[in-house]
């Protein structure tokens, strides 16, 4: 964490213990995406108060973060297309298979709900495939996500502010 410090990466925390360990490197909470999809109340507390950014992953989150930290003015969501995530011919992944991430419809009322909660600024977040190595993926994702972010701006009129395009360094939970 502190080589990735030193070179201006932030971190994406899953866990309290990933927020502590943020927290202890030195990393303020613009630097730090908190994403969980079993949050419990004292993992979205510790978020709130370091500022991370709070990524969502469920639509049914909103009401459980807004009951034990309150709605954050930054706030983020994770989008899940559905369907198969394709580059050509080649299948990547499915990211309908997947149990977390708001389907478009969702994710347009997860909008409308925060902002009328007091969230001033938005982004999204999207993992649709796992392991990538091919040059196509980044760009195929970019452009879904961009071209959501457009539609999402126009038709709730949320400020949106960033695209997290996932991927990052992961450590591993058994040294061994």
């Amino acid at each position: 964490l502190k080589i990735l410090k030193e070179v201006g990466c932030g971190t994406d925390c899953s866990s309290l213990t990933e927020l502590m360990m943020s927290d202890r490197c030195g990393f303020d909470g613009s630097e730090i995406m908190f994403s969980s999809n079993d949050t419990p109340a004292e993992e979205f507390i510790l978020a709130k108060q370091l500022g991370a950014t709070i990524n969502l992953d469920d639509i049914t989150h909103i009401e459980f973060l807004k009951e034990c930290a309150g709605i954050p003015e930054k706030i983020s969501c994770r989008y899940n297309p559905g369907g198969v995530f394709a580059l050509g011919t080649d299948i990547m992944d499915n990211p309908g298979d997947a149990k977390y991430g708001m389907t478009t419809e969702q994710i347009f009322d997860a909008f409308r709900i925060l902002k009328s909660k007091g969230a001033k600024e938005f982004g999204i977040h999207a993992f649709l495939a796992s392991n990538t190595v091919t040059n196509e993926y980044y760009p195929k994702l970019a452009r879904e996500l961009f071209e959501l972010v457009v539609e999402l701006r126009d038709k709730t009129g949320c400020d949106i502010r960033f695209i997290n395009l996932s991927g990052g360094v992961g450590i591993p939970y058994t040294p061994d």
